[in-house]
């Protein structure tokens, strides 16, 4: 009797710690399956959306802009063009970068042309996390480029070329200089010129509102014919814009 209660308590004992060894085993995650994405492409009036099935609702807010969009450019800009626009939301980082290059991977929309066409190209992370009417803004800024392309030199100035852009994208928003421009100051001293580094924001927000100032002396359609008159050329000529006056402008609108 006395043989059999101590196997019984062998045998409890090491029930219990098999339970416990068993129970501190990690437990194994069934393997991640990555969804499947496959190419989607919605069709507008105006144009397409090409991305990855797994980016439909981005894809989506896309395609219900576009419309709007490009008409919203040919109001502004009443020029000949085919007042159609691809829009290309790449899949991976990687094929973005094949895309744009990486000088340009980091920015929300990229306007492109290649061998096949003109397109839009946006970065879907960056895209993705702008409201609906940020999103407006960059497809409006981005189709201003496709739509302008053939008039512009590749050596025009970048406060030229991202200005107008910019200026053409904001029209008819409802949005004063500060809400567009938020980080503008009055003191400045020359014509922007660093669209690549660290001031890159503030380069545009200024060369946007060079545009805003140039439209408070010569009107809407004075600043498209601005525009077109220097695009093509590599400089604008000194003197055309005003600086002191620019200046003087920001003070009276920004404080």
């Amino acid at each position: 009797m006395r043989h059999l209660r101590t196997l019984l308590a062998i045998t409890v004992a090491m029930t219990f710690l098999l339970g416990v060894t068993v129970a501190l085993r990690p437990v194994e995650a069934p393997p991640l399956v990555a969804p499947r994405c496959d190419e989607s492409v919605l069709t507008t009036a105006s144009g397409t959306v090409t991305s990855s099935s797994c980016d439909g609702e981005l894809a989506s807010r896309v395609s219900g802009l576009l419309d709007s969009s490009v008409d919203g450019v040919a109001d502004v800009l009443d020029i000949s063009w085919v007042k159609r626009v691809d829009v290309v939301v790449p899949a991976s980082d990687s094929e973005l970068v094949s895309l744009v290059g990486p000088a340009f991977a980091d920015m929300a929309g990229v306007a492109i042309r290649d061998g096949s066409g003109q397109r839009v190209v946006l970065n879907r992370v960056r895209a993705a996390a702008l409201s609906d009417l940020e999103l407006k803004v960059l497809l409006r800024h981005e189709i201003t480029h496709v739509a302008t392309r053939d008039l512009t030199s590749d050596s025009a100035p970048l406060w030229l070329v991202e200005g107008f852009a910019d200026w053409v994208a904001f029209h008819g928003l409802g949005l004063s200089l500060r809400q567009a421009a938020p980080l503008l100051t009055p003191e400045v001293s020359a014509l922007p010129v660093d669209f690549g580094g660290a001031g890159r924001d503030l380069a545009y927000q200024q060369a946007y509102s060079i545009m805003v100032y140039l439209e408070s002396g010569l009107g809407e359609r004075g600043v498209v014919d601005f525009f077109l008159r220097y695009a093509s050329s590599s400089a604008v000529d000194s003197g055309v814009v005003d600086v002191a006056g620019w200046r003087d402008f920001l003070r009276k609108s920004i404080g």
